[in-house]
């Protein structure tokens, strides 16, 4: 008789047993205004997201949360440089789509001022139940030795300063833990996740294994200075994950999700170099659009990441991976099934700089880690389990260029969660 293996999957995303009252929800967990280093008011960025079909959407400026009072300089003409400035043409820009009365201004020694309305104002001006949620976020902003380093705090309830440290491990580590720290003592649901790991180079793969408390990281960010791909010297992110998820796998720990995210500054200018809204965002399967189930489900690993590839759905069952793409007239798609097999070479090796010393680098690996397991252009696209990898994903690449790409020659692209096969 035949022998038949089955490969019972760790259900990590969505899957044919999930509840009926799920539904899809789209979110963006990284956005700035002039809270920070934005160029617009708050009410300008929500607006652009509400506008455009999107379920949630988390204010993360740097090292500030949207409560409280502040007044921002409002100015004849913007002088270039940064942080951006608010103009006379943007208070007009606001007060033409929210009334004459607003915002709240000032004149202090012959120089207008602005009010930001804050995170609660805005609730009440755009939130509506079971339509658009908004929540409470933080970029946690460090650095070590003049790398930078951030963390998004996504529904904390108070402010997280930076936390420090002694490397770029133990930067990252702390403000990690003083998320989770915050969790445990109110009890509200929050997470942390790990930004733009190649933005100055500040954080390698081999921080990301090393991490302890987070399962979550940027596998695409929108704006244009991240370096999504890497380059000659360092992996892109789609890389870096396939160095964290073996690693972190074959020791018996959690594995990392990948989101995309908008990370936006800019709302007046839109182009290739600026950083836009609408580049990435997480397509989230939820009971119900609240700050608690959203992140159960992101905790799940019931989500998708995408720049414009849009799932129907993804079935799992113990043989096979289904994906059901959502189809453009005149498009094609192409899905790569990726993973590395549970017998893989571990070791990997230094890069080094030109003193002869480890450089802060992600080291070299095997790459037996992050095969292309299978590629079709089918729809639904479908892997059959062996039973022989210890993880599987997707990753559906659309022939179409993005409209606003984060650098020339992105294409639409859609990533699947991990899917652990046991």
């Amino acid at each position: 008789m035949r022998k038949v293996l089955y490969c019972i999957p760790f259900l990590w995303i969505c899957c044919t047993d999930s509840p009926e009252s799920e539904n899809w929800y789209k979110g963006n967990l990284h956005t700035h205004t002039f809270w920070s280093d934005g160029d617009a008011p708050p009410e300008i960025a929500v607006a652009w997201y509400k506008d455009r079909g999107y379920d949630f959407l988390a204010l993360s400026d740097h090292n500030i949360l949207s409560v409280g009072e502040k007044w921002i300089k409002v100015l004849e003409e913007d002088p270039g440089g940064w942080p951006p400035s608010m103009t006379k043409a943007k208070l007009a820009d606001v007060r033409e789509r929210f009334g004459a009365d607003w915002p709240i201004t000032r004149i202090v020694e012959d120089t207008l001022e602005m009010a930001l309305t804050t995170l609660p104002k805005l609730k009440k001006i755009f939130e509506e139940p079971g339509k658009f949620l908004m929540i409470q976020a933080e970029e946690i902003t460090d650095k070590y030795d003049g790398n930078p380093i951030h963390v998004n705090a996504t529904n904390l309830l108070e402010l997280i300063p930076p936390q420090g440290g002694n490397s770029f491990l133990d930067v990252l580590q702390r403000n990690i833990d003083a998320v989770n720290k915050q969790r445990e003592e109110t009890g509200q649901v929050m997470i942390a996740h790990v930004n733009h790991p190649n933005f100055g180079w500040g954080i390698v793969a081999e921080d990301l294994i090393e991490l302890r408390g987070d399962t979550f990281f940027e596998v695409y960010n929108g704006h244009p200075g991240v370096r999504n791909w890497g380059d000659d010297a360092h992996p892109g992110t789609d890389r870096m994950w396939d160095i964290v998820l073996a690693m972190r796998l074959h020791q018996g720990l959690d594995p990392l999700f990948g989101l995309a995210v908008d990370d936006t500054h800019d709302y007046y200018k839109h182009k290739v170099g600026k950083s836009n809204p609408g580049r990435g965002w997480v397509m989230v399967k939820a009971q119900a659009l609240n700050a608690e189930n959203i992140i159960a489900s992101l905790e799940k690993g019931n989500f998708y990441s995408t720049t414009g590839v849009i799932l129907e759905d993804i079935q799992i069952n113990d043989r096979t991976l289904i994906i059901h793409i959502r189809e453009k007239t005149g498009m094609s798609y192409r899905t790569q099934f990726i993973g590395t097999p549970k017998q893989f070479d571990t070791s990997s090796n230094p890069v080094l700089n030109s003193q002869g010393e480890p450089a802060h680098i992600t080291r070299v690996y095997s790459n037996e880690i992050g095969q292309v397991f299978s590629e079709t252009t089918n729809n639904p696209a479908i892997y059959s389990f062996t039973g022989a990898e210890m993880y599987v994903r997707a990753k559906i690449i659309s022939d179409q260029l993005q409209n606003n790409p984060f650098a020339e020659g992105d294409l639409e692209t859609a990533w699947t969660q991990p899917v652990l096969i046991k």
